[in-house]
């Protein structure tokens, strides 16, 4: 009888949880992405050869309403290949528009300008790009249409399902089920969707087809790993192993340097029960490693590097499939 109770507990709990609406709007957001050079196949992504930080910031009045800017912040390269330097450092950053949420309503606007990739339909304007207030059965909105289809269209998609998953940081987010569209580095239809609090399955802003997400981070600057590049203090965790893409879905890969700091010879992977899932005791230095995680289910993991067999560096990436 206890176990009932506390099981009827549980789902109330939860179910007020997933119906308590999650914003979008809010500054320590960032989304980290990288642009590959393709050759003569769009699809075929090589090395990075640009890296941007998207993120909100101040608040900004304008017509009488409080928008906060939307700020791409260009990221340092390095590396004959054209890698990240890590921890993200800020080169440059620009002004792509204004954003504002009504909470209340459950939509978010913009007002982008000619650094919007994709915008909707009109610079200088505000566009109602998201609408989490749907309901089953009603038409997406004109600016997300545009958004997917880059096209006008008479008739948009309507809202097929809506559900309460587990994103890839385990939160419970409001999912809208609706248009699909055809990848073109796939090569098939698939399905479409956007995640209340976060988005598009990439985050807020689509970019190129050969633009990839790389990682995602709520919190402060130092939490994020992301420094200015005006800073006279260089961070000493620049030597930090990095994990990338992340949040991932087939595989991660990281590049064993031979600093006395990062140089490592093994790793353990843990899911957040403390289970090990993976122990490797031999690696090599100066070489890149890959981990196939196909067969991981969805979630938040912790990878922790090891030299002779004690932690020097503990990091958590997230799977969505």
């Amino acid at each position: 009888m206890k176990y009932l109770s506390f099981l009827f507990l549980f789902i109330v709990i939860n179910t007020m949880y997933a119906q308590k609406y999650q914003p979008l709007v809010e500054e320590r957001k960032y989304w980290t992405y990288a642009t590959y050079d393709t050759g003569d196949n769009p699809c075929d992504l090589w090395w990075p050869n640009q890296a941007e930080i998207h993120h909100f910031g101040e608040d900004t009045l304008l017509n009488n309403l409080k928008y906060k800017k939307i700020l791409n912040s260009s990221l340092e390269l390095t590396g004959t290949m054209g890698s990240i330097k890590f921890p993200f450092e800020i080169k440059q950053t620009n002004v792509m528009g204004y954003i504002r949420e009504d909470t209340i309503a459950k939509k978010v606007y913009v007002i982008p300008n000619n650094l919007f990739f994709y915008p909707c339909k009109e610079e200088q304007k505000e566009n109602l790009l998201f609408d989490f207030s749907l309901m089953q059965g009603d038409s997406i909105n004109d600016c997300l249409a545009y958004y997917v289809y880059q096209d006008e269209q008479s008739n948009y998609p309507k809202i097929d399902s809506i559900k309460y998953e587990l994103d890839f940081q385990n939160k419970l987010r409001k999912h809208l089920y609706s248009f699909g569209y055809f990848e073109p580095c796939s090569f098939w239809h698939v399905p479409g969707y956007i995640i209340e609090g976060f988005g598009f399955k990439d985050g807020p802003f689509r970019g190129q087809i050969n633009r990839r997400l790389v990682n995602y981070c709520e919190g402060t600057l130092e939490q994020c790993n992301i420094i200015s590049s005006a800073k006279d203090d260089r961070d000493t965790r620049s030597d930090k192993i990095l994990i990338y893409p992340n949040p991932a879905s087939d595989f991660i890969t990281f590049h064993n340097t031979t600093h006395n700091s990062t140089s490592v010879n093994g790793y353990c992977i843990r899911d957040m029960s403390n289970q090990v899932l993976r122990s490797v005791q031999e690696l090599q230095s100066e070489t890149n490693y890959i981990i196939h995680t196909q067969d991981f289910p969805s979630g938040m993991y912790i990878i922790q590097f090891l030299k002779d067999e004690k932690i020097v560096q503990t990091e958590k990436f997230i799977i969505s499939h």
